[in-house]
């Protein structure tokens, strides 16, 4: 057991208080620690190993835990908080929405909607970078998701996508909240309660009308609606209304924050670093006409994006539960045990990642990702929990960095300091940035 317990508290003023300090203070004491929420055991994965075991090798044994039986009230059962059968009905249903080829469909649609909003900047101008980004990141799901070629459709989705933005990060605290705290603690209107319940209401209520509009207008869009109200082996008559709904709401709460964070620490390491947005810049100058960003295009800024993932991973603490009972790299675990492990700590490793906090995307040059311990580098997680859209949201991240950089060297404001704060996700404090225009051969 973890030390510094306190009598009804536990481990929870720690965690509560420091968060990753003490997620990382933990990480010593072995590859599986127990710590308590309250009078709750937890146990902590702190080895690639165990949870490459967890997430895996063991995957079936496995159900999402408490941190989304939180969420489920907040935004319904559907991809991120369902189980088992269910959750793998969505998945087939949803995947063709996530293939290659689907999402090399959307860069139009993305670079569209980031080019409006970058060439509207001006030098000299500074910009809430990390509000700017959120609100362009959600507009970018809803535009995939609720086709701007539906009737009323444009209006809709530029509607949807900024008032979506606004309570999406409320929702996100609330659950957070509900996941650390006991329950009567949790639903206390001093700590917020009123306030996620009414932002959870209202992503509901524009969820519900996005697919109200959306049954009013059957015809296929290539959009996610779309394919959510196609039939399938599965599902002959495709979902329904509150099935798309909630299947929206979770891949707004999966998708919408954390790629806007992990663009926001990107463009914080770009301030820090103007010789990286040199390369990233020159790189996507040289990508021919009609070319897809990627791997094989962008291989540089695609290496700076997974050494933001390594350094910032947003999510740092995700939960499972043990649905049998079962041994975990020599740990037996009973029925019903709460996990919990934090991909940042699994990030900054030493023993796999040499000067962990220093940000180098070449390292990843040095040590590809194949060469590393399974569960070492676990951005979208692993297995059958896997993010079903972990190329969507890479290449949107791609697109994004090729229009702001292609234009703009984003530098930091003098005398603001860039901290993390950890909620529901770590982000910066803020992150104001001041435009600078490239010079002009």
């Amino acid at each position: 057991m973890a030390q510094g317990r306190f009598p009804l508290l536990g481990h929870l003023p720690q965690l509560a208080l420091r968060r990753v300090e003490f997620l990382q203070s933990i990480r010593a004491q072995g590859g599986i620690v127990r710590i308590f929420l309250g009078n709750r055991p937890v146990f902590v994965l702190n080895s690639p190993e165990a949870v490459h075991e967890v997430l895996l090798k063991q995957g079936r044994k496995f159900g999402k835990g408490l941190l989304f039986d939180v969420a489920r009230p907040f935004i319904g059962n559907g991809i991120i908080t369902s189980e088992h059968d269910v959750h793998l009905r969505q998945r087939r249903a949803l995947q063709p929405a996530f293939r290659r080829d689907a999402v090399a469909g959307s860069v139009a649609t993305m670079t569209g909607i980031v080019e409006e909003q970058v060439s509207a900047w001006r030098p000299g101008e500074v910009i809430a970078m990390d509000l700017v980004l959120r609100r362009t990141v959600t507009a970018v799901l809803v535009a995939t998701m609720f086709s701007a070629e539906r009737p009323d459709g444009a209006a809709a989705v530029a509607e949807l996508g900024e008032r979506v933005a606004e309570h999406l990060n409320t929702v996100m605290r609330g659950v957070f909240v509900g996941t650390l705290l006991p329950a009567p603690l949790a639903s206390s209107p001093a700590l917020g309660h009123r306030t996620y319940l009414a932002a959870a209401a209202a992503l509901r209520a524009l969820a519900d009308s996005a697919v109200r509009q959306a049954r009013q207008d059957p015809a296929d869009r290539g959009d996610l609606l779309s394919i959510m109200f196609a039939a399938t082996p599965g599902n002959p008559q495709g979902m329904t209304d509150v099935e798309a709904r909630d299947e929206l709401l979770s891949l707004l709460m999966a998708g919408a924050e954390t790629t806007a964070t992990t663009l926001a620490w990107a463009l914080h390491e770009i301030g820090r670093h103007p010789e990286h947005a040199e390369r990233i810049k020159a790189e996507c100058d040289a990508l021919p006409a009609g070319a897809l960003p990627g791997a094989a295009t962008l291989p540089f800024t695609e290496r700076f994006l997974r050494e933001v993932l390594r350094l910032h991973q947003p999510s740092w603490l995700l939960m499972r539960r043990a649905l049998e009972p079962v041994r975990v790299c020599g740990i037996d675990l009973p029925q019903g045990a709460e996990l919990i492990y934090s991909a940042l700590t699994m990030h900054r490793d030493p023993a796999h990642y040499p000067d962990p906090l220093r940000f180098h995307p070449d390292r990843w040059l040095d040590r590809p990702e194949k060469d590393l311990p399974p569960g070492a580098y676990v951005p979208f997680a692993l297995g059958n929990r896997k993010c079903i859209g972990d190329h969507f949201a890479m290449t949107q991240m791609l697109v994004v960095l090729r229009s702001i950089v292609s234009r703009w060297r984003p530098r930091p404001v003098e005398g603001h300091r860039v901290r993390p704060v950890a909620h529901a996700l770590i982000r910066p404090n803020a992150l104001p940035m001041r435009l600078a225009p490239w010079p002009t051969d």
